[in-house]
């Protein structure tokens, strides 16, 4: 603690929002492959998330959810038909001072997952959908027509940003909208950011994975306005948890892998690291029945883990390790200062927490992308995937459990 950065100090930690995000897409244009992919980086106050299947009036579709939630609402999330969906907070955009209830983000993705498959079907269906919507926010959407857009939407308009417009063939966003007030902007910080980190990473000749867009966006300590960028060599002991991309509030973060013109919708992809970043680690979901997710990411059994029916083993997990070493401080302000010794560099009791995740993620992604490549090659049938993923994902929480051993030991 004696190592804490004293610039940092010098910042008055402010209060951070219940509900922001840091996120992006890269347009299918631009991808040597062809597939979209949009990011989300979740900060909230609900920190126990877990995934959940539907049944939708029209589409079947996985989401995020809060783990207490008990449906009707989602937070990012993917259809049988390839939409894919999720959303930014914003400040400065609402026009009204209607007395509705507001933050009704959920319910609007879980409700055009369930009736929409393309970006026109979502239009088509916000023109019909009961206003006042209930929503200040930038909502980003794929397809599996190719579509990608962002949409910045209050209580009763839309205005549309389509990325595969974009010169440079992305489109960063956090907690404000560009068409709303200037002088409300939140976020921008982490936008700036963001924006830096991807005109130094993207190039239409790289097909970026969603473990390297983890590890770029979610994992790095980096602070723009402050020219900060905290690694493995010069990392202090602790530093003020401020205005990074990763804070304390981050619960999830969801990268989806859209498909080219020539695949099947079915086969768009929704890796999903459920809790703190540095703590967690991408699970390769895609759209089938319940039994083909993991169960470590889906709600406990009720009557095998009483009190925990409603959580996520995996973020569970996730955030043992994070109270215990990511943000150790429990008292006074601590959990306003993050660890970025044992995240970033280690100690002789156990390896940096990010040695551990990227570990666990290269064997994952080993393994998935070998089996994904063969099935949508067409090298092997849909029962054959099935089989094989079924089997391996069952080992990814032993391997994370293995990995992260040093640190669970301390419970």
């Amino acid at each position: 603690m004696k190592r804490i950065h004293l610039t940092l100090l010098l910042i008055v930690a402010s209060i951070t929002s219940s509900w922001a995000c840091t996120s992006f897409i890269i347009s299918g244009n631009a991808t040597p492959s062809g597939r979209p992919m949009m990011f989300k980086h979740r900060d909230t106050d609900e920190l126990n998330n877990r995934i959940a299947y539907f049944e939708g009036e029209k589409y079947k579709f996985i989401g995020l959810v809060n783990s207490p939630s008990m449906g009707g609402e989602v937070w990012s999330g993917m259809n049988e038909a390839g939409l894919c969906i999720m959303n930014t907070a914003s400040y400065n955009l609402r026009e009204d001072t209607l007395d509705c209830q507001m933050d009704r983000e959920g319910e609007l993705m879980y409700q055009a997952l369930s009736h929409c498959a393309t970006l026109a079907d979502f239009e088509q269906w916000l023109a019909t959908y009961p206003q006042p919507w209930g929503v200040e926010a930038n909502f980003g959407l794929i397809d599996a027509q190719g579509g990608a857009a962002y949409y910045e939407v209050n209580n009763h308009r839309w205005i549309k940003y389509d990325v595969n417009a974009e010169a440079n063939g992305y489109r960063v966003v956090t907690n404000f909208s560009f068409a709303g007030r200037y002088e409300d902007y939140e976020g921008w910080e982490r936008y700036q950011t963001a924006s830096a980190i991807m005109s130094e990473a993207f190039s239409p000749t790289h097909q970026m994975t969603a473990t390297e867009a983890l590890n770029l966006f979610s994992r790095q300590y980096r602070h723009e306005v402050l020219a900060i960028d905290y690694d493995s060599t010069n990392a202090p002991e602790f530093t003020v948890d401020q205005d990074f991309i990763p804070r304390r509030i981050t619960s999830a973060v969801v990268v989806f892998e859209g498909v080219a013109s020539a695949e099947q919708a079915r086969q768009s992809v929704m890796w999903t690291a459920l809790g703190y970043p540095a703590c967690a680690v991408a699970i390769p979901l895609l759209m089938a029945d319940a039994k083909h997710i993991p169960t470590y990411m889906q709600a406990y059994d009720a009557q095998a883990v009483a009190g925990k029916a409603l959580h996520s083993e995996m973020c569970d997990l996730s955030l043992q390790i994070k109270n215990q070493w990511a943000f150790p401080l429990h008292i006074s302000n601590g959990n306003r200062y993050v660890s970025t010794q044992h995240i970033l560099r280690g100690t002789a009791a156990a390896p940096s927490l990010l040695s551990c995740t990227q570990q666990v993620e290269q064997q994952i992604e080993q393994q998935f992308s070998s089996l994904y490549q063969q099935w949508i090659d067409g090298q092997i049938s849909d029962k054959q995937f099935w089989q094989a993923y079924d089997e391996i994902a069952k080992k990814w929480l032993q391997i994370y459990r293995s990995s992260f051993a040093a640190h669970l030991a301390e419970e």
